[in-house]
């Protein structure tokens, strides 16, 4: 049967439908960059809008941060977002240090999960560009939030989030996109694995899914001062490269250090040439990695040429 007679006829048969064609602009969206070159091209480009994205992973490896980088990122280009603080935790100076205009971020630390969501859905509606929601763990039911503390039926958290997500996905045709941080929990018994609050329905809802650990620490000397990110893109129907994975230094009180990255990244794209101790760029030669990485803070017009080189290449 004829395409165009088939969509007529079945428009026909359900008027109350809005049917599309599948190249409809409806289904176009963008995308929203995480300022890393190597991490924008493991999830196909950015984090997309119309979508719902889960950063997930242990305690302290920068699930947040990274949150905070997509926040910032959109704000450089005017857009708007709002951030769902169900862990109360919300701090202003650590989000200006990440780049992030707290003035011009809509901020709710709610009373209960309802709360939390309505909010969400309103954003949704409005098509905000950016909605964080930190933590899914954090979504408490007020019928849970209004008992003893004792009170801890079975599979609460999990019931709660399976029925209320379906209604939130309704909402991303207005431009969104959401982003949900969630936590890794080990199981109790005999075989201990990882799982995320809210059981493992909420998994088949997302279009994408990045898994976060700390692979390895950053030393100077005998201190600590960060540590290697390891980010692998357990889930995506929105393009990137799935299973793969990526490190990242993170220092601490610095965040991603971009400079070390895209050294590494020219490195492995042979645009820096390296013959034992001494790096060769252009027609500079520099002896040690420390000495390249103060080359090019001294020199933000080479470090500028080389970040475009690093781009091109991963796009090509």
């Amino acid at each position: 049967m004829d395409n165009d007679k088939l969509f007529e006829r079945l428009q026909k048969a359900n008027p109350k439908i809005d049917l599309k064609i599948g190249d409809d602009k409806v289904f176009e969206y963008e995308r929203i960059s995480f300022g890393v070159p190597k991490l924008d091209k493991l999830v196909g480009g950015g984090i997309p809008k119309k979508r719902f994205s889960m950063l997930y992973g242990a305690t302290n490896v920068g699930k947040s941060f990274l949150a905070s980088q997509l926040v910032a990122n959109v704000q450089k280009d005017g857009g708007s977002a709002v951030w769902i603080d169900t862990e109360q935790s919300f701090d202003p100076i650590w989000n200006e240090k990440n780049g992030v205009d707290t003035s011009k971020i809509i901020v709710l630390q709610p009373a209960n999960g309802e709360e939390g969501l309505n909010l969400t859905s309103s954003a949704l509606k409005e098509g905000v560009d950016i909605v964080v929601i930190d933590s899914f763990a954090g979504l408490v039911p007020a019928a849970v939030q209004d008992e003893e503390f004792g009170y801890n039926p079975m599979a609460w958290q999990a019931r709660f989030l399976n029925s209320a997500l379906p209604k939130l996905l309704t909402h991303l045709k207005h431009g969104s996109a959401l982003v949900a941080i969630n936590q890794l929990r080990s199981s109790v018994g005999r075989v201990t694995y990882n799982n995320m609050p809210g059981g493992i329905g909420q998994q088949f809802y997302t279009h994408l899914q990045l898994e976060i650990r700390r692979s390895g620490w950053i030393e100077e000397g005998k201190d600590k001062i960060g540590f290697e990110m390891e980010i692998r893109l357990k889930k995506t129907k929105q393009g990137g490269d799935d299973w793969d994975s990526i490190i990242l230094p993170y220092k601490v009180g610095g965040g991603i250090d971009l400079i070390e990255v895209t050294i590494n990244e020219a490195l492995e794209k042979g645009l820096i040439k390296q013959s034992g101790a001494w790096y060769t760029y252009n027609e500079e030669r520099i002896q040690g990695k420390n000495r390249v990485r103060q080359y090019f803070v001294d020199n933000p017009d080479m470090y500028e040429q080389l970040t475009k080189g690093v781009k091109d290449d991963l796009l090509s």
